[in-house]
């Protein structure tokens, strides 16, 4: 029996992911036009494009003669633990703090998990001010490039 390999398993959760996008969009009521593609164009292309690497991931995989070593260590599988649960914890506080107060904290949790165990300068000054600055400008590219609304957050509304 063939070992399963970590391109399989990165490819198969791939496809998976696309098909579920995909279907998903789908359920949209409004139709695409060629005068208008709607709010299903752009997941569409997304829910293609996973598919597609997901396929090229998974054969490129089944055709690899090459040994795999280990992917994270036990301290590494921590780490994605518990930025899983801080993006859960982000997801519920977007919903009512709002993008402008959540996102800042998410970031600076995001830096400092990534940061614990590794030799690094960055301090505390110059994580809030990344932290900040990568909130605003990601809230002005959306705002002013693409005329979007951010939630603000029911707490606010």
């Amino acid at each position: 029996m063939k070992k399963i390999r970590r391109d399989h398993v990165t490819g198969l959760a791939l496809i998976i992911l696309g098909v579920v996008v995909a279907v998903l969009v789908m359920q949209f009521k409004k139709p695409m036009t060629a005068a208008y593609p709607g709010p299903k164009l752009f997941p569409l292309i997304a829910a293609f494009g996973f598919v597609a690497c997901g396929l090229g991931i998974f054969i490129e995989g089944c055709l690899s003669k090459k040994e795999e070593k280990p992917f994270l260590s036990a301290a590494g599988w921590k780490k994605v633990g518990i930025m899983f649960a801080v993006l859960i914890v982000y997801v519920f506080l977007m919903k009512y703090l709002g993008y402008m107060l959540a996102t800042p904290f998410a970031l600076f949790a995001f830096t400092t998990i990534i940061e614990k165990g590794e030799k690094t300068k960055a301090g505390l000054v110059s994580k809030i001010i990344y932290s900040v600055a990568v909130t605003v400008f990601i809230y002005l590219m959306y705002v002013t490039a693409f005329g979007m609304t951010f939630p603000s957050g029911m707490l606010f509304d």
